[in-house]
C-alpha cells in the first residue's frame, strides 16, 4: 500500500473531506490534494502531522519512508553528471583515480548509509557488494598521495558492506569484510575505522551469542586513545551490554556512565567524529542501556529507558528496521511484567513495519514472539 492509498483510506474511515483535513493540518488544499492523489511526495513534517491527526500510529510516516526507491539519486546522493563520468572512467582505468573520485565515492557512501536507515539492509546487499568489488580494484592500483585516501574510503565501504551482511545474519561474510576493513584502515592510518571494525566484530559475536569475544573485541576497540569520543562510546556501551549479559550489574552501570560522558563529548564536537558514526546519539545510548537492563532482569527500568530513547528519535528514524528490534525488547520486558495488552500493541506495529519493508527477518522475530 502506498502513502496516498493509506491516507485516503484513513480519511474515509474518519469521514474527513479534503477541505476539513487541509484546515486541520493546516496545509494548502491544492497541494494536499496532490499528496492525497499520489502526485506529490509529502515532506517528513507533513507526513508526521497527518499521522498524528489521523491516529495512524506511525504508519503514514513509515509509508513515506519506504516510498524511497533505489533510484540513481537515492543510491548516489548529489552527484553531478561530471562526477558520474569521472567515476566511470576511474572504474575503467583504476590507475587514474584522483581525489575528486574519492570525494564522489564518499558522497555515494553517505547516501547509501542514510538509505539503509529507511529501507533496511537486504535491498542494498547486491549493489554495495558490486561497488566494493570496483573499489577494491581502485585500491590495488592506487599510488602516491591518493593511496591513503582510497584506502580510507575502501575501508569504510567494506565496513558498511559487513554491516549489511551482519544485519541479514550472514555473519561469517560480515567478519571477513570487517577484517578487510581493518587491514585497509591500518594501512591508511585511520584509527577510528580500525576501532570501529573491531567493535563491529564484537557485534557479530553478540549476534552469535558469544559473549566473551563480544566483550573482548569491545575492549580491543577502546585501546587506542587517539580515536574519537563517539567511536570509543560505541565500544564502551557494547562492552557494558556484554557485562549485563554476564550479570555484572555494577560494572554495567559504571561503563554506561563512561559511555554517556563520551557521547556528550561527541555531541559537543560533531565535526571531529567520522562520518559513519552519525547514527550513534544519546537516544541510541539510552535504548542500549534499556536493553542492558532487560538482560539484567530489571524490566521496569528497561521499559522506561527504551521508551524514552525511542520517543526522542526523529519520526522517520523511529520507523526504520533497526529501531524495530528495540521495540521488540520493549515487548519482552512488558511480557515479563505481564503487561500483555501493551506488548501486543507494539508487536502489531512491528509486524506492520516488517510487512511494509518486506523484512523477512523482522517478520520471523515477530512470529517467534507471538
Amino acid at each position: 500500500m502506498t502513502f496516498a492509498e493509506k491516507l485516503r483510506e484513513l480519511m474515509a474511515e474518519r469521514g474527513l473531506s479534503l477541505r476539513e483535513l487541509s484546515r486541520t493540518v493546516p496545509y494548502d488544499k491544492g497541494n494536499l490534494s496532490r499528496v492525497i492523489n499520489g502526485h506529490k511526495r509529502p515532506s517528513e513534517k507533513l507526513a508526521a502531522r497527518l499521522d498524528d491527526i489521523l491516529n495512524a500510529n506511525g504508519e503514514l510516516v513509515a509509508l513515506r519512508s519506504s516510498s524511497l526507491s533505489l533510484d540513481r539519486r537515492a543510491l548516489n546522493g548529489d552527484l553531478t553528471p561530471d562526477d558520474e563520468e569521472r567515476l566511470i572512467q576511474a572504474a575503467r582505468r583504476p590507475g587514474r583515480t584522483d581525489l575528486a573520485v574519492v570525494e564522489s565515492l564518499s558522497t555515494i557512501l553517505a547516501a547509501q548509509r542514510r538509505l539503509e536507515d529507511v529501507i533496511g539492509s537486504e535491498p542494498l546487499l547486491k549493489t554495495v557488494g558490486a561497488q566494493l568489488t570496483t573499489v577494491e580494484r581502485l585500491v590495488i592500483e592506487a599510488r602516491g598521495r591518493v593511496r591513503p585516501r582510497v584506502l580510507d574510503i575502501a575501508a569504510q565501504w567494506a565496513q558498511f558492506d559487513a554491516w549489511l551482511h551482519a544485519s541479514v545474519r550472514r555473519l561469517a561474510k560480515a567478519d571477513q569484510l570487517y577484517d578487510r576493513a581493518i587491514v585497509w584502515a591500518t594501512e591508511a592510518g585511520n584509527a577510528d575505522m580500525v576501532a570501529t571494525a573491531f567493535n563491529m566484530k564484537g557485534h557479530t559475536a553478540w549476534l552469535r551469542r558469544d559473549v566473551a569475544p563480544m566483550v573482548g573485541l569491545s575492549e580491543a576497540a577502546q585501546r587506542d586513545r587517539h580515536t574519537s569520543p563517539g567511536v570509543r562510546a560505541l565500544a564502551v556501551q557494547q562492552e557494558a551490554r556484554g557485562l549485563a549479559i554476564l550479570g555484572d550489574a555494577a560494572s554495567t552501570d559504571r561503563k554506561f556512565d563512561e559511555a554517556r560522558e563520551l557521547t556528550t563529548q561527541a555531541a559537543e564536537h560533531p565535526e571531529d567524529e567520522p562520518p559513519w558514526i552519525y547514527f550513534f546519539s544519546p537516544d541510541m545510548l539510552t535504548m542500549q542501556h534499556g536493553r542492558a537492563y532487560r538482560y539484567l532482569g530489571r524490566h521496569a527500568k528497561a521499559i522506561e529507558l527504551l521508551t524514552a530513547g525511542l520517543d526522542d528519535l526523529s519520526a522517520e528514524v523511529r520507523h526504520s528496521e533497526w529501531v524495530a528490534y528495540y521495540r521488540l525488547d520493549q515487548v519482552r520486558s512488558l511480557r515479563a511484567l505481564h503487561e500483555e495488552a501493551e506488548a501486543e500493541r507494539i508487536l502489531g506495529e512491528v509486524a506492520g513495519l516488517a510487512e511494509r519493508l518486506g523484512s523477512a527477518r523482522l517478520a520471523r522475530h515477530v512470529a517467534m514472539l507471538r
